[in-house]
Parts: C-alpha cells; structure tokens; sequence
C-alpha cells in the first residue's frame, strides 16, 4: 500500500489544505463547521468499498459486514515523519456523550500504529468496536453508535483531508414498513426495536453530517430497490442537499449483458425515478473482497477494462472510474475550501468573540474569599446600574433588546390604563347622570310625581332618598342626614379596590420580568444567581409584602376617614350646583298655569293657592337630594384623582419602584455580612463552573490559534 493516496496527486493549494488541517488537528471540527468527504448510503450499498478506492485504506468489506459507527480518517501533513504516524481515538458523539459505560470504556482508548496496513485497520475497527458496545456475546443484537473512530494517517507525503465513512441507512418498505420496523411502524419484538433503534441513530448521524454545506457528499447506491433507499429520502428532507451531493454508483461490473438500462440513464443524470443531483453521477467497479490478494494498480486495470465494454459506450468516459471520480472530486473540494475559507474565518473570529464574552462574564476564578468578595461587588454594582437605568427609563445602558428592560415604559402605560379604568363610569355601581338635565326633567313634572319616581325605581336619586329615609329618625324630618353623603360615596368608590390591586400586582410583576433579565445579565452564572435568589427570598417577601399593606392602608383610609377635602375646587363647584339648583327648580313662572301648576307651586299637601307669577316649591328632602347629588359628584372627582395619585405616588414609586425594590435590593451591603463559607457557597466555583472555564480558555487557545495561523497564511 501507498504512503498517500495516488487519487489526490495534483497540483494543490497546499498552504490553504494545510490551514484546514491544522483547524482539524486542534479539535475546531466540534464547533466549526470543516470541509470533509462525506461517504453515506443505504445497507450494503458498497460505502466502505468506495472508501477504500479513494483512500487505499483497506476498510472490511466482507459480506455480512457493516459500518456500525463513524469512521473518520484524516490524512496529515507533517513537515517530519513521525515514528508512530498511525493514531486511533474515539470521541462521543451527541447521544453516545452521556452514557458513562461507554465514556469509562473509551476514556483510555488509543492505539498507535507504524503503518496502516490491512491487519491494522482491521485489529483498530475490532477494537473500537469493542471499546464502543463492549465485550462481545453470543446472541447478543448488532446495534449502532454515534461515536466516532478517528484514525490519522500523518507524514510530509500525506495529502490534507478528512473523509468520513457512516453507517449504512436501513432502508424502509413503503408497502410493508413493519417488516422493516421503520417508518413509525410498531415491531412485535425486540429485533424490531433495535432495527427502530438503529435506522434513528443512522438517519441522526446522517443529517448531522449532510447538513454542513461545506461537506462534499459522495451518495453511494447499488443496483437493488433504487426507489426505495433511504438516501433519498433524507434528500428529500433537507433543502438544497442534491447540490452539494456527487453521486456514485457501484458494482457497475453485475451489469448484464443488455439489461438493466437504468443505470445507464443514471450516468447520465437522467433516471426519473431518483433526484437529479448537481453533479452528475459517477460510475465505479466494486473492490470485491476476493481480489484482496491484489494491488490497486491492477483493480484499476480491470476496472478500465470493465468500462471499455461496449454496455458501456453511451456513458462519457470522465464518469467512469475512480480515477475520473477523484479528479473531479479534487477539484470540487479546491473551489469549496478556496470559497469557503473566508466564511470559515469569519465564524472562527465571532466564536472567540463569543467565548471572550463568556470568559468575562464568568470574571476571575473565584477560588478564594478575596476573589469571592470583588465577584459579588462586580455582579452588584452592575446590577444597580442597570436597576437605576431602567428606573430612569435609560434603557440604551442595558445590554439587551429584551422588552422587559423597558420598565419605566411598561409602568407608565400601565398607569394610564389605571387612570381610564378609574375613570370609567361604566364600573360604578351608582354612576353619577347628567346634573343640569335632571334639573331641567324635575322643573317639568310634578314634584310629587317625580319623588315618586325616584322612591321608586333605581339609580343614584333613589339611593339616596333611601339613605336619608334610613337615616331619618337621627335627623329632622325632611332633612338628609350628613351621613348619607358618606354611605353613598362609600358604594360608589367600592370598585377602586378591585382595579387598584390588579394594578399592583402587574406592575410588581412587570418589576419582577425586568429583574430576571437584568439579573441574567448581571450573573450569567445559573448557579451563582439561584444562590443569590435564596439569599433575597426574604427581601422578595418583605418588598411584596410593604406594597400590599400600603395599598391597604389607602383603601381603608378611602372607606372609613370621613369625607375631607381642602380642596378649593369643591366649594367653587358646590355653590355653581347650587345656584342651578335654585334658578331651575325655584324659578318665577312667566304665565298662568293649570291645574297641575297650582299643585306644583301648592305646599307638601298641593292644597294652598299660589301666585302663578311666585316662585315653585319643592320640598326639602326632594332639594337637599339634589344638594347631596352636587357634592358627591363634585367630592367624587376630587377624592378619585387623589386616591389615583397615592396610588401611583405612594404604592407604585415609593414602595414598588422605591428603595425596596427587588433590583435595587441586590447590593453589596446584602452580602457584606457573609461569613467566608457562606459567601463561598455563593459565589464560590463548583466543578461544572471550572469545567466550562477550563473548556472556554481551551476554546479560546484553540481560536487563537488558529486566527494566528490564518495570519501566517496570508503573508505567504
């Protein structure tokens, strides 16, 4: 066997190849998206077989066998041989990562090799295999892993690549899916599960891989069932994949002898019964295990003589063979890392910025009280700035597009929509009528009809008369009792409650969605930040609890304090009420009336004869009942913009957004009393803390590196 693959003999950019090499040899493949040849197909398909006549690396491809986990090989250029150049690792894959057996099983998993022969390949496959799903026992079901064998080939003649060989797709059958155990279908025991089992860890790994745009994808497919693989399914299923896919048809040398015509039109793109990909199809002889015994030389040999034949005359030549497929190959892997390498540059730049950002955030390590105590000063004196910025309503000072942020908005708008509901006549139980008009009704019936209307039917007329009827044996008769005044305004003001908890309790909330952001900010740290949250549990409590007793406070006042007011407003309104009262309902009539006239202008009894020209008579009670009406609609107002404004002064800025409030709580003072242990337990680092900053100082070792190496590029 070759030291490097013949295939990739060309003229190359060494020094961008080399560049990609050198991400991959620092470990950037997991979180940077690399360019890699990516084999994939369903069961049996022949991948491995293919992988072999592009690498020369003998993969097992005997019958019966098949790829049960990635295998990544990579090739390195070194500027000096290596005395082990042969290395094989695992690494977890995204659901293999938290099972501890098989973390504990690869954690010393390593092997080293001189030269990468037949017998090597075949004792690192066996290996891993056994490290991955333990030890071999009979009867015991073959199942799928996603974690991958990665085996590095390096030297100074080594070619700059990684190729990747998955698993084979299971394939379903859309007419009997249960048989298959795919496609949602429910087997009926275990070997069902475990082929449901295994076709999902296939599909993941599958879409993992074919997802990346900078992967070239070689779809690798045989001559059996071409409209049932799996492959195209999943081709189906992610956008755009047919342009990044080559396809490759193998064991082209079973063709018969004037049959199978369909794989004619497949190479030359144009079977209607499988997706027509970008780049063509390409046609190979199958590396059978049987001619293990000789060279690649002479397998191309036999495969240029398989594609001489006259079956075969309609297919160009350059889409015929491994060597026409690597040419092309080479090439479409040139132009994607010649594109690709300012894209991959960019994204390596922001994953430092990001991983600086995260580093800071995290502060110094926090492995003493003295480092403890300037932590908790840096995540306080931030929080209270940015506490006092959203209080002032400066919210270009928080480092968030969150709308939460925006809590002096929020409470504003909130308040206006207090005002309107208080406002809103709709929610009293006596809502105050039209003054003047009820004045002007009264003048134009009998006052002895219209008490009647009033003793008897509903509204604030007839509340009233019913008060002062109530409260008439502690006054004169006739007469409305003072307290009347009271007991009304007290029914009237009953809903005020309801709309002033409900504002309360949205802006203490609308307080609280802006602390977590803000304290999000201030202490990314989860661990750090739930230990700060049960230090001001009881601060959240005492602050919930100053609010509601001072909204309390206020409702009390509003229905048990005498009506009182200074308010000059209230005498002004008074006296123009009542000088309406006296020019419309005590006014001189111009003309000589009827009957009903003289019982209008009569005495309570309608029995005395009156000047038609004098002025009317309305009884006391009737009179003082508008006189009461007056006031408590002239009072109503006045006590309705003061009791809104305690509210929004006292309740909402004082004790809400005052001193107490949960984001200005968050002081040094809070913590100063701490002694050294418990202000260890808080802001002290626990093992997940020095894992993540131990990964993100590796991280960004890593990007530095390699923006370091990209500098060096670009000076050549």
């Amino acid at each position: 066997m070759g030291t490097r693959p013949r295939h990739f003999a060309g003229v190359e950019s060494s020094e961008q190849l080399a560049f990609i090499d050198e991400l991959q040899a620092l470990g950037l493949s997991s979180t940077i998206n690399l360019p890699e040849l990516v084999v994939v197909g369903d069961q049996s398909a022949g991948k491995s077989s293919v992988l072999q006549a592009i690498t020369e690396v003998s993969f097992p491809v005997k019958d019966g066998t098949c790829t049960r986990f990635p295998i990544q090989i990579s090739f390195r250029q070194t500027s000096a041989a290596k005395e082990l150049p042969v290395k094989a690792t695992i690494v977890p894959g995204r659901q293999s990562e938290n099972d501890g057996a098989l973390l504990a099983r690869i954690r010393d998993f390593a092997v080293e090799r001189k030269e990468l022969t037949t017998n090597v390949i075949k004792e690192i496959i066996e290996k891993a295999t056994e490290c991955i799903f333990g030890p071999h026992q009979p009867g015991k079901r073959v199942s799928l892993s996603d974690a991958t064998l990665r085996i590095e080939r390096s030297g100074p003649d080594e070619m700059h690549w990684t190729i990747i060989d998955l698993p084979g797709l299971i394939r379903g059958d859309k007419k009997n899916p249960k048989e298959h155990g795919l496609n949602g279908a429910n087997g009926d025991g275990p070997e069902d599960t475990s082929m449901r089992m295994n076709a999902a860890v296939a599909s993941d790994l599958a879409r993992r891989y074919l997802s990346n745009n900078r992967n070239i994808v070689l779809v690798v497919i045989d001559d059996v069932d071409v409209e049932r693989l799996r492959i195209f399914e999943l081709m189906e299923e992610i956008p755009g994949l047919e342009k990044r896919c080559i396809g490759v048809l193998n064991k082209c040398d079973r063709k018969q002898e004037g049959s199978d015509e369909w794989m004619i039109k497949l190479l030359q793109n144009d079977l209607s019964t499988v997706p027509r990909l970008d780049h063509g199809w390409f046609g190979l002889r199958s590396r059978v295990p049987n001619e293990a015994h000789i060279t690649d030389a002479e397998r191309d040999e036999l495969e240029s003589a398989e594609f001489m034949k006259k079956d075969w005359q309609e297919v160009a030549k350059d889409r015929t063979g491994i060597q026409a497929l690597m040419q092309y190959v080479d090439k479409e892997r040139r132009a994607q890392i010649q594109s690709g390498i300012p894209h991959i540059v960019a994204e390596i730049r922001q994953k430092l910025r990001e991983c600086e950002s995260d580093l800071s955030s995290m502060g110094e390590a926090r492995d003493s009280p003295k480092a403890q105590r300037y932590f908790v000063l840096q995540f306080c004196n931030e929080m209270q700035r940015m506490a006092e910025a959203t209080l002032r309503g400066q919210y270009q000072v928080v480092p968030s597009q969150d709308p939460r942020i925006m809590l002096r908005y929020e409470v504003q708008c909130r308040l206006d929509q207090f005002f309107k509901d208080m406002a809103n006549t709709t929610n009293m139980l006596l809502p105050f009528s039209n003054y003047d008009e009820d004045l002007k009704n009264l003048s134009s019936v009998s006052p002895r009809e219209w008490e009647k209307l009033v003793r008897e039917g509903p509204g604030l007329y007839a509340e009233i008369y019913k008060e002062a009827k109530i409260s008439e044996g502690r006054s004169l008769p006739g007469t409305v009792h003072p307290d009347v005044e009271e007991k009304i305004f007290r029914k009237q003001s009953l809903h005020w409650e309801g709309i002033a908890r409900r504002l309360v309790d949205d802006v203490k909330d609308l307080v609280k969605n802006c602390h977590d952001v803000l304290i999000r900010i201030a202490i990314p740290n989860s661990k750090v930040r739930l230990e700060v949250s049960r230090i001001m549990g009881k601060t959240l409590e005492e602050w919930h609890k100053h609010a509601d007793t001072a909204l309390s406070e206020l409702l009390e006042d509003n229905q048990a304090r005498p009506l009182i007011t200074r308010n000059p407003l209230f005498m002004a309104e008074t006296t123009i009420a009542d000088q309406n009262r006296g020019n419309i309902l005590l006014r001189k009539r111009s003309s000589k009336g009827s009957s009903t006239d003289h019982d209008q202008n009569g005495d309570v009894n309608g029995n005395l004869e009156v000047n038609d020209d004098g002025p009317r008579f309305v009884s006391t009670i009737l009179s003082q009942m508008f006189f009461v009406r007056a006031r408590l609609q002239s009072y109503y107002g006045i006590a309705l913009h003061r009791f809104i404004d305690n509210v929004a002064m006292q309740v909402v800025e004082r004790h809400i957004l005052g001193p107490r409030c949960p984001m200005l709580s968050l002081s040094v003072e809070t913590f100063a009393r701490l002694d050294d242990e418990e202000l260890d337990a808080i802001a002290g680092e626990d093992q997940s803390d020095v894992r993540m900053r131990t990964r993100l100082e590796r991280l960004q070792s890593r990007y530095t590196k390699a923006l370091e190496k990209w500098e060096r590029l670009r000076m050549l």
